[in-house]
């Protein structure tokens, strides 16, 4: 995955964590607003004091709008899929210390390759 776009994800987290199924992975913009829902989710359902527009304020600040793969580079559907799958299987502790720690599932990795 594009390496801005990993640490925008980390950086996002963080402030926002410092912070399910059916997520729409059909294109890079669509999986970029999907993966910003599943933090908000994911840091609520552990318990952390999410505001209801968690989702909407990740999207902005990861550029979810104009997000696409750097030129050569292809996106995978399929990946990004296995990314927020990643991601909602986390326990609460590991949630809190991916987040501290700035480390995503590999999957969320391969996602622009």
């Amino acid at each position: 995955m594009l390496p801005r776009f990993s640490r925008s994800l980390v950086f996002c987290a963080a402030l926002l964590a410092a912070c399910g199924g059916g997520a729409d992975t059909s294109n890079p913009t669509a999986a970029c607003n999907s993966l910003a829902s599943t933090y908000c989710d994911k840091a609520k359902s552990c318990g952390a004091n999410v505001a209801s527009t968690c989702a909407s304020n990740a999207q902005q600040v990861l550029g979810c709008a104009s997000f696409s793969c750097p030129a050569g580079t292809t996106f995978d559907s399929a990946a990004a899929k296995q990314c927020i799958d990643g991601i909602n299987g986390w326990s609460c502790n590991e949630d809190a210390s991916a987040i501290v720690n700035g480390t995503l599932p590999d999957a969320c990795h391969t996602v622009c390759h």
